[in-house]
């Protein structure tokens, strides 16, 4: 009896332990010495093709890694979106396209995140660019790595979280509308890019 009982006892500690080891764990974005964030967006016409860039994301995630599933903001600095030319630059951030005076961000909140299959999940959430926000779904890649000797020597705390996502808007669809003198160099359907890593400590 005294034997089933240890048994009895070292199976509930094991799966006390499992359960606290199964809770979602939260990640942040861009802090300490973080530059490996990247955002992109792509425009692509007949005539122009440029890609505005930028590291200036943060923003926090929760992630499931048993249930496979999580939550989370990611923040863009659009004002600090680089695309090479210093005179685009200056126009892109004028009132006449993302106005980054009046809003300094660009958003993206995941509202559903339901696993489909290795690293690849289906999200839903809330984009906001140039104060108008739209529902948009796609596609992320998520990669969970436990806190080693390799993940330290990168520089991260804790564990990591990999997240890359790639999807297309409209600007007119968040009231940007392209200026005359632009059109045929600037497309309406634009590409937006991230690859974000958080770490769960620091």
């Amino acid at each position: 009896m005294k034997q089933l009982n240890k048994i009895v006892a070292t199976l509930f500690t094991l799966a006390a332990f499992g359960a606290a080891n199964a809770a979602p764990i939260d990640f942040k974005i861009g802090s300490g010495n973080q530059t490996q964030q990247i955002a992109q967006v792509e425009s692509a016409t007949d005539l122009e093709t440029f890609t505005g860039r930028t590291d200036k994301v943060t923003g926090n995630l929760k992630f499931d890694p048993a249930k496979r599933t999580g939550s989370g903001k990611i923040v863009i600095d659009a004002a600090s979106i680089n695309t090479g030319i210093d005179l685009r630059d200056e126009h892109m951030r004028s009132p006449n396209w993302l106005d980054t005076a009046k809003f300094k961000t660009i958003t993206f909140e995941a509202t559903t995140v339901k696993f489909v299959k290795g690293n690849t999940y289906s999200v839903t959430g809330k984009f906001t660019m140039h104060g108008v926000t739209k529902t948009i779904k796609t596609n992320v890649e998520v990669k969970h790595l436990k806190e080693s000797a390799t993940t330290k020597s990168a520089g991260f705390k804790g564990d990591v979280l990999q997240v890359k996502s790639k999807f297309n808007v409209n600007l007119s669809d968040f009231g940007i509308k392209i200026p005359a003198p632009a059109k045929g160099k600037v497309s309406n359907s634009v590409t937006i890019s991230v690859t974000v890593y958080g770490q769960s400590k620091g």
